[in-house]
C-alpha cells in the first residue's frame, strides 16, 4: 500500500495550533492509509468535556467536537462542531495535553473501529461539501448506521460549521430513557440468575455488505460465511448453547493490517435480545459474555465479523464443572502422521478405561480429542485425570509425544495439551471456521478416517456442508451432555 502523500496544507491548521516539542500529540507525517478506513472517538476532558469524533478520509482524520456522548437513540441529535483535520496517527492517541496548550486536558479513546461510506455515489469529501455524510460504524460501543448533517449558517462568531450527529434506525438503535414512551415491561427470559436477555430475536437477521470479501485468497464473501453457519447451525449450536463464548472477530476479513481481535465483553450497543451472562474475571472485573443459544444470535454475530466462536467447556448451570475433557494435540514442527499416531494411541488408552472418545480436526494443523466428563469433581479433577492419561500416552510414544509445556524442550514432538481444561478457558468447538486462508473448518471425524495420509486442509467452508449431507449420523454427537 503506498504511503499517503497528504498535501502539507491539509494539516497546516492542526500544526499551527500545537508545539510538538511540548505536547505528546503526533506531528503531521506521511502515513499509510488503512485498508478499511477507521474511525475513533476520543473522550476529551478539556475546559469542557466533549467527544472528538474522527473519520479517516483523504489521508487525514476529518474531525468534529461532539458536545455530549454519542447516542444510539435515533431521536437524540448531538451537536458536532467541525474542527481542523488531524493526522492519521491521532487515531491511536491517548494521553495528557499540557496546561497552556491548545486543547489542554486528558484524552482517552472512547471507541474505535472501521466504517463504511453508505453513499455509493459520493466520496466522503463530496459528502462534506454537500453537507451530509451517511456511514456505518463497526466499533466496540457504536455499531450501525449514522449520519452527519450540516446545519445552516455558521457557529457562533461565524467561524466553525455546526453539524448534527444522528443515529440511524436499525437493529443497533436503542431508545434512551429520556425519549422512550411509557410501555409495558419487556419480556425477560433468564437462563440462570446471572444470565439475561430481553425480548424475542427477529425471525430473520439481515447480512449487511454481503459482497465484502473475507477470505481474499479464496473469494469467500460475508454472505458465504453467513450461509455456511446457517447450514451447520443445528450441529454447532449444541456445543455453544448456554456456554460463555469469546468471539474471534475479523470485521474486514483476512489480510495484513486488518483488525483481528478477541471479544469477551458484549457491547451495550448489541440488541437486548442477545443473551449474555455477567461473570467476574480473576481480577474481579465484570465481563458480559455472549450466549450463542439460537440461530438469530449466531447470524447476528457473524454479521459483526465473528468468524470463530470459542466457548467454555462448562455451561451456566454449573460453570465449575466441565461437560467435556479436551486433549489438544499440537504438532508444532512434527508431521501430521505423528499427530495421527498419538491420537490413535490416546484412543486406545481411553477405550481401555471404558470411555468413549471422539476426534476432530482443529481446523489448522492439529487434532482435538474430546471425552464426556461424568466423574465426580470439577475442572481440577478433570485436568488431573487428563494429565495422567496424557502422561501414559507420552511414555508409550516417547519419540513422537510429550507433555512438556516448554516449546524449547519438546524436541519436535507432538504436545498433548490438557491445560485448557480450566474454568474460564475456552476451546474450539466442532464446525467453526478458522480465520486462515482456505477457510478451513474444525471437522469431526470417524476413527476409521484417521489415517496418516489424511489432509486436514480438505475440510473447508465449501466441502463440509456436502459432507454433512451425506452423513447419516454426526460422529461427535455421542459426547453431547444429556442433561
Amino acid at each position: 500500500m503506498p504511503v499517503n502523500k497528504t498535501s502539507p496544507a491539509a494539516l497546516d491548521e492542526y500544526a499551527a495550533k500545537r508545539n510538538f516539542r511540548e505536547t505528546p500529540e503526533p506531528a503531521p507525517a506521511a502515513e499509510r492509509p488503512h485498508r478499511q478506513p477507521v474511525f475513533v472517538i476520543q473522550e476529551h476532558h478539556a475546559t469542557r468535556l466533549h467527544y472528538d469524533f474522527r473519520l479517516e478520509a483523504d489521508g487525514v482524520l476529518k474531525s468534529w467536537a461532539v458536545t455530549n456522548e454519542p447516542s444510539l437513540d435515533p431521536a437524540v441529535k448531538r451537536l458536532a462542531v467541525r474542527v481542523e483535520d488531524h493526522p492519521l496517527g491521532y487515531a491511536g492517541f491517548s494521553g495528557t495535553i499540557p496546561g497552556g496548550h491548545y486543547g489542554a486536558g486528558e484524552v482517552h479513546i472512547w471507541d474505535r473501529g472501521t466504517y463504511e461510506n453508505l453513499d455509493p455515489d459520493h466520496s466522503v469529501a463530496e459528502g462534506l461539501d454537500a453537507g451530509r455524510l451517511s456511514f456505518a460504524l463497526h466499533g466496540e460501543r457504536l455499531n450501525g448506521r449514522f449520519s452527519l448533517v450540516r446545519m445552516r449558517g455558521k457557529g457562533k462568531g461565524g467561524g466553525k460549521e455546526n453539524w448534527l450527529l444522528i443515529k440511524g434506525r436499525d437493529e443497533f438503535a436503542k431508545r434512551s430513557a429520556a425519549t422512550a414512551k411509557p410501555a409495558a415491561p419487556a419480556r425477560r427470559t433468564t437462563a440462570k440468575p446471572w444470565a439475561e436477555s430481553a425480548g424475542r430475536p427477529p425471525a430473520e437477521v439481515e447480512v449487511t455488505n454481503p459482497g465484502k470479501v473475507l477470505f481474499p485468497d479464496d473469494g469467500i464473501t460475508k454472505a458465504d460465511v453467513a450461509a455456511y453457519y446457517r447450514k451447520v447451525a443445528d450441529r454447532l449450536l449444541p456445543f455453544l448453547r448456554d456456554r460463555p463464548v469469546t468471539l474471534e472477530r475479523l470485521p474486514d476479513g483476512l489480510g495484513p493490517g486488518k483488525p483481528h481481535f478477541w471479544q469477551k465483553n458484549t457491547p451495550d450497543s448489541y440488541p437486548a435480545w442477545i443473551p449474555r451472562v455477567e461473570l467476574e474475571t480473576e481480577r474481579g472485573k465484570p465481563v458480559k459474555y455472549v450466549l450463542v443459544n439460537d440461530l438469530p444470535t449466531l447470524l447476528f454475530l457473524v454479521n459483526q465479523g465473528a468468524l470463530t466462536f470459542h466457548p467454555w467447556l462448562s455451561r451456566v448451570g454449573d460453570l465449575d464443572r466441565p461437560d467435556f475433557v479436551l486433549f489438544d494435540l499440537d504438532p508444532g514442527p512434527a508431521a501430521f502422521a505423528d499427530v495421527v499416531a498419538v491420537a490413535r494411541k490416546l484412543h486406545d488408552e481411553l477405550t481401555a478405561e471404558g470411555r468413549e472418545a471422539v476426534v476432530k480436526t482443529s481446523g489448522k494443523t492439529g487434532l482435538h480429542v474430546f471425552v464426556r466428563w461424568e466423574d465426580a469433581g470439577g475442572y481440577d479433577a478433570a485436568r488431573a485425570w487428563a494429565l495422567d492419561v496424557a502422561g501414559r500416552v507420552a511414555a508409550a510414544l516417547p519419540e513422537v509425544a510429550t507433555v512438556e509445556i516448554r516449546k524449547a524442550k519438546r524436541g519436535g514432538r507432538v504436545y498433548i495439551d490438557v491445560l485448557q481444561n480450566a474454568r474460564g478457558h475456552h476451546a474450539v468447538p466442532p464446525y467453526v471456521l478458522r480465520p486462515v486462508p482456505g477457510a478451513p473448518v474444525s471437522t469431526p471425524l470417524r476413527w476409521s478416517e484417521l489415517r496418516a495420509d489424511l489432509d486436514p486442509k480438505r475440510f473447508t467452508l465449501r466441502t463440509v456442508p456436502p459432507r454433512l449431507a451425506r452423513q447419516k449420523q454426526d460422529p461427535i454427537a455421542a459426547i453431547l451432555p444429556t442433561g
